[in-house]
């Protein structure tokens, strides 16, 4: 029997979220008859392993736990942690030294892709279309003259590093800056400001199967608030399409920037990256290494729509890493 273990959960203010998804990864996965599932919940406050309603500690550092006297490490991780520390590489890092496989991606990866502005400036590199940025960092002064001199109102307020858009804005008037800038502060310790692009927002997942990359239907995002913020993403205030109603030509380019990022950036698992396309370019936004992934998230409404069966591919991920 191969221990397999589902870890969720984490530090930041996706726990909530990083747990349901762990719940519907776990509820995939426990009935395969050639694992034992572990459940891994990790908090600021404890780290803690439920197998068979029994509950134990984990090690962080070596990654085991003790279970009737005998020390377990997992054979293989599914990484399901969204934001600190399952998607900034801390965790990856960590799995990486014990040797032990996840799914996600690598620590540098990891890394990267977390890093909202550093990501951006690899994918302007590739010349794939994207909005203009610039970062803040906690301890300047902010000065509001100079931001306007690169950025035009309306614009986007964000943490650097973060996720279910937590902490993001959008500001319409001047004198609403400043006190956008601080919400975001709340979450994290940078902060970007970006240009607001006005056009079809759509989002896109990506499996491997078999060691095939598949580009997943593309869902057109229709929220019923000025962004695609954490209640249209979890509390029903938005409309999900998928497939989307999205030309051809931009189909066509989201899948051209899609594989050379993949091309250019070892991602592994499933992902899922979020475009706004004006005028039929698409420009990116950010890719997302550990999507929330519940029954109601995107990525496994567009799994169904590809004709696969979420429990598979969910499968299929553990195995591939094995």
């Amino acid at each position: 029997m191969k221990n397999i273990a589902v870890v969720f959960g984490g530090y930041s203010s996706e726990h909530g979220v990083s747990v349901k998804s762990g719940e519907f990864i776990y509820e995939n996965l426990k009935d395969n008859p050639d694992w034992n599932i572990y459940e891994i919940c990790i908090s600021k406050k404890e780290k803690t392993v439920k197998f068979d309603e029994r509950i134990f500690d984990l090690d962080f550092q070596n990654f085991t736990f003790e279970i009737d006297g005998i020390i377990i490490k997992p054979d293989a991780v599914f990484n399901i942690i969204h934001g600190d520390p399952g998607e900034n590489g801390v965790l990856a890092e960590v799995l990486e030294i014990n040797h032990i496989p996840q799914t996600g991606c690598n620590n540098y990866v990891s890394q990267l892709t977390f890093n909202k502005k550093k990501f951006i400036e690899f994918v302007d590199s590739l010349d794939i279309p994207c909005a203009k940025q610039i970062l803040l960092k906690k301890k300047e002064t902010i000065n509001i003259a100079k931001i306007l001199e690169t950025i035009q109102i309306p614009c986007i307020v964000k943490p650097n590093h973060g996720g279910s858009s937590i902490g993001v804005s959008k500001v319409n008037y001047i004198d609403e800056l400043e006190g956008k800038i601080k919400i975001a502060f709340n979450e994290d310790n940078q902060v970007l400001i970006e240009t607001f692009l006005e056009g079809q927002e759509v989002s896109v997942g990506v499996i491997d199967r078999d060691g095939e990359r598949i580009i997943l239907p593309i869902t057109e995002i229709k929220s019923e608030n000025e962004l695609f913020d954490y209640n249209a993403k979890y509390l029903g205030e938005s409309q999900e399409i998928t497939p989307g109603n999205i030309s051809k030509e931009s189909i066509e380019l989201i899948h051209k920037y899609v594989t050379k990022i993949y091309d250019n950036l070892e991602l592994n698992g499933i992902t899922r990256s979020e475009f706004i396309i004006v005028d039929k370019i698409p420009h990116i936004l950010e890719t997302n290494t550990i999507p929330g992934f519940t029954k109601q998230s995107i990525v496994p409404q567009q799994i169904e729509v590809q004709g696969l069966f979420v429990k598979e591919v969910l499968n299929n991920q553990i195995k591939s890493i094995l």
